[in-house]
């Protein structure tokens, strides 16, 4: 069930009532979407945000241990991994407004939709992947697969505002 299906199941007796009208559906479908993109690219956040913080308490564990190579290239992490919160936060919403030049059609949502699951697992996978890094002693081996996640993630948002601003895989449509 994805979180559009989710929302729609918890629909209180007047909005269903609401939903039923003519011009209110489509005016309640782009909220709904408004919303479940809003919430996925919350969740994303949050997982690199809790990332971000326990690397925290790895660099500190690294300077106190006074391995400022270690430290330098936790450091770049976090500075990568923060710049990229940021861009994930504000990516473009899964919507078209009215006036809008380019106008997003359902079968491309449901693209970006695709997309947006995928980078909830990939955001998943990571946070899992930096437990496994934070459990074992301090090296440099442990960041590679944690950049190997990020810049999937980061790829996935690219393909995700490729979709958005009207480019297919990268290529003019």
């Amino acid at each position: 069930m994805d979180i559009k299906d989710k929302a729609r199941g918890q629909l209180n007796w007047l909005e269903r009532i609401l939903h039923t009208l003519p011009g209110f559906k489509g005016y309640f479908e782009r909220e709904l979407r408004r919303d479940s993109d809003r919430l996925q690219r919350e969740y994303v956040v949050k997982q690199l945000r809790r990332v971000k913080t326990g690397m925290n308490k790895v660099i500190q564990a690294a300077a106190r241990a006074k391995d400022f190579d270690l430290l330098r290239e936790y450091d770049l992490f976090v500075k990568e991994l923060d710049k990229n919160i940021g861009a994930i936060r504000y990516a473009d919403q899964g919507y078209t407004g009215f006036f809008d030049l380019l106008k997003i059609r359902e079968a491309e949502l449901d693209r970006v939709y695709e997309q947006d699951a995928l980078a909830v697992e990939a955001a998943s996978a990571f946070a899992d992947q930096f437990r496994k890094l934070a459990a074992a002693p301090l090296d440099s081996s442990g960041l590679a697969p944690l950049r190997e996640g990020l810049e999937q993630m980061v790829g996935l948002f690219e393909q995700r505002t490729a979709l958005l601003k009207g480019y297919a895989q990268g290529e003019a449509k």
